[in-house]
């Protein structure tokens, strides 16, 4: 990801406009590795994010609020006792480092007033949170590394705080042209190499977007470029910072073919990434882009093993609908059977002892061909034909039994593929959980003990959307919630959606009596279907739309599998930015 220390010098320069005057109201540590203070400025109440995990470090402002613990962790007490009512003074970047440092007064136990500082290094595995009094003298960290982790540095209460080595990189902001060129040619590395090992701030993704912009190719080596190349590579360079030093930030999204967020910067670097969507703030778009990434990231670690259990029980059923078709196939002939059983019997009289085969007309066919039956000459001609209608009997019961088996395994894929397609809309523990305790129920995962989470009485816990013309849809995350939400909580006037012949959520469009959605909603809600389906990334995906009221839960069957009459048929593509736009999350919350 392209939090470099450009984009951290945004991220500052929005900081530094929202929180400069503010005071600290509380302290949460929702996570071993996360921060989330509460800050009111001029009556603003503003929630400033920090995580050191090493997947996604990060700071900025949110507006998710994590559920907090009961019992804080000591680092959490340890801010609190400092930082508590606390005024921050400055936010600042140390160069382009990877370091946002909040300069906090505050009021110590004697009624004092001290300074303190409060830093967060976004540096991958080794990121951290300190805190330090204004000497650099560190307080505490929200991780303790010693001198058997670190020989380069400890960060540990007592210990003087000093900035990670940078390596001796340049200030790109500082540059000329003489020693930007003069530089570059001196080395014998590839250019895009050259620029994010040299300067600071710049990520090996933003080297290649200005070689890209310059018209150079990143792996010329450096040694090698001509002097016009040079000076257009020194040019495109100067805009950049100069854009950077005016904090003439354009927050961008970059998007892959199918709409899913890929990456992100502080500029469009439109050349590189052609498709892309901008944001307001930063901090707006840090958000989105990380809870999407850290979600997938946790909820596909915790289901790896549900995954895993799916694909094999998927895989042994393909198998057994294979050796079912098979045995179908196979008996679909078994009519020949009662043909030469009956041939036989007809004419035993005319079948010569001890013969090898028969041949007679076949008066089933319509031009009474003549046929060659088989004949074990150890037998006699009814005993022959008795053997054939055994055989005959045999595949009948096989073919019915086979039949049977099919109809089971088809219902078992079509469960199976359901809660598959169910897992890419966890999103919470709880729902996890709850898909846990289905497969438990069902029989596919062993009984184990599974937490509870306790949902209020006023909490729908449905997927909850309103419509662009103000009509309320919901949409089950699971199998159970599929038909808790179709069978017990979608009234019969309601109109009910699903994917056409395959695995997805059951939506619902809440209507009053008489009632009918408008097209827009209708399709909105057509769109839901099909985006929580396995066609999520499809185009022209078929929705059946009906009245809840024709809509029948199948008798014995698997949860969430139903039948339904007097249905239409909608045509959409999903939107995903229209889905996000219509989200509610869950009522009540």
């Amino acid at each position: 990801m392209a939090l470099d220390g450009i984009v951290v010098s945004h991220i500052v320069s929005e900081l530094q406009e929202a929180l400069i005057g503010g005071r600290i109201d509380k302290i949460y540590q929702p996570e071993k590795d996360e921060l989330l203070l509460s800050v009111r400025n001029q009556k603003e109440a503003l929630k400033l994010f920090l995580t050191a995990g090493s997947n996604y470090p990060r700071i900025h402002l949110t507006t998710r609020v994590k559920n907090t613990s009961n019992t804080p962790p000591m680092f959490c007490m340890l801010l609190r006792k400092h930082l508590s009512s606390g005024r921050i003074m400055n936010v600042s970047q140390p160069g382009f480092e990877r370091i946002v440092q909040l300069d906090i007064e505050a009021t110590n136990e004697l009624g004092d007033r001290e300074n303190k500082r409060l830093i967060i290094e976004m540096m991958g595995r080794h990121s951290n949170i300190i805190l330090t009094k204004a000497d650099g003298t560190i307080i505490d960290s929200i991780k303790h590394i010693s001198a058997l982790q670190s020989s380069m540095r400890e960060l540990l209460p007592g210990k003087p705080y000093f900035y990670p080595n940078n390596q001796t990189k340049l200030d790109p902001s500082a540059l000329t042209k003489e020693s930007f060129i003069d530089h570059l040619n001196s080395l014998e590395v590839p250019l895009f190499k050259a620029l994010y090992t040299t300067y600071q701030g710049l990520s090996p993704m933003v080297s290649h977007a200005l070689c890209h912009a310059a018209g150079v190719k990143d792996e010329t080596l450096c040694n090698l470029l001509s002097s016009e190349e040079s000076l257009k590579l020194y040019k495109v360079m100067k805009n950049f910072m100069d854009g950077v030093k005016k904090h003439e930030f354009v927050p961008t999204l970059f998007l892959d073919e199918t709409d899913h967020s890929v990456d992100f910067y502080s500029f469009p670097l439109s050349e590189s990434f052609p498709k892309s969507e901008t944001y307001p703030s930063l901090s707006g778009l840090l958000e989105h882009f990380y809870y999407d990434q850290s979600t997938r990231s946790v909820v596909s670690q915790k289901t790896a093993d549900i995954k895993k259990l799916l694909l094999n029980f998927i895989e042994r059923n393909v198998r057994k609908k294979a050796i079912q078709e098979k045995a179908i196939e196979s008996s679909e002939d078994a009519e020949i059977y009662k043909i030469y059983g009956e041939l036989l019997t007809a004419y035993s009289f005319q079948v010569p002892a001890g013969a090898k085969s028969f041949e007679t007309a076949n008066y089933y066919s319509e031009n009474y061909e003549m046929i060659e039956i088989p004949l074990d000459p150890q037998l006699t001609a009814i005993e022959n034909a008795q053997k054939y209608f055994k055989h005959y009997n045999k595949a009948k019961r096989t073919l019915v039994a086979a039949h049977e088996q099919l109809e089971h395994i088809n219902e078992e894929l079509d469960y199976l593929n359901s809660v598959l397609v169910s897992l890419d809309f966890l999103q919470t523990q709880a729902d996890i959980d709850g898909l846990r305790l289905e497969l438990i129920e069902m029989g596919y995962l062993k009984k184990r003990k599974v937490a509870k989470t306790k949902v209020p009485k006023n909490v729908i816990p449905y997927m909850h959307f309103e419509s662009s013309e103000g009509h309320t849809i919901y949409v089950g995350k699971n199998n159970y919630q599929n038909d808790e939400l179709t069978m017990k909580f979608a009234k019969i006037t309601d109109m009910w959606l699903h994917i056409k012949d395959g695995p997805g959520s059951h939506v619902i469009i809440k209507l009053n009596p008489g009632e009918a959605p408008n097209d827009v909603t209708l399709i909105e809600a057509a769109m839901l279907a099909a985006y929580f389906s396995k066609a999520k990334f499809s185009s022209n995906v078929a929705i059946d739309y009906t009245y809840r009221k024709n809509v029948k839960k199948v008798p014995n069957a698997k949860p969430g599998m139903v039948i339904y009459t007097n249905f239409n048929t909608v045509y959409v593509t999903p939107d995903e930015k229209l889905i996000k736009s219509l989200e509610k999350g869950i009522q009540g919350k």
